[in-house]
């Protein structure tokens, strides 16, 4: 059974328990130091920036379609954690996901599971972010658009 505490004459473990502590709490006090340098404005600009991204979004998304059918070429574009853009033959998709997945960390591929017989996606579908055998994340597919804005797109 392993112990925190010194047996017998021998001080060396303590030493180390105690730097071991020493060196913790100093790493826990610098963590809490860098989290508060935080200004006002940064949080002002970053309030900002989603703003407008929301504005933005609004502004590009389009009428709700059933489903799209995109091809192995197509392309796509995390917009955030929870949407994202899908190329599907030439035209542009917004869609908005729940679940686990993260298209901001999908690096260079993603992967779309049908319910249907077919290879089109709709409202129910999944789409993968990253290798599921390697703990990629799986959201499922709450809501597709048409996308107005090309310029986003690329």
């Amino acid at each position: 059974m392993n112990s925190l505490t010194p047996k017998g004459n021998s001080h060396m473990p303590q030493v180390r328990f105690k730097t071991l502590c020493k060196v913790a709490g100093i790493t826990l006090l610098s963590a809490v130091l860098v989290g508060c340098t935080t200004s006002p404005e940064d949080v002002a600009a970053d309030a900002e920036a989603a703003e407008q991204q929301e504005k933005d979004i609004a502004s590009s998304k389009g009428e709700t379609v059933p489903r799209i059918c995109p091809r192995s070429s197509d392309g796509w574009r995390a917009l955030d954690g929870k949407r994202m853009l899908i190329e599907a033959q030439g035209q542009w998709y917004y869609l908005e996901l729940v679940g686990s997945c993260d298209p901001d960390s999908a690096f260079s591929a993603i992967t779309t599971r049908s319910s249907g017989a077919s290879s089109c996606l709709e409202r129910g579908d999944d789409v993968f972010t990253g290798r599921p055998r390697y703990g990629g994340g799986r959201c499922v597919v709450t809501a597709i658009h048409e996308w107005k804005d090309e310029d986003t797109a690329e």
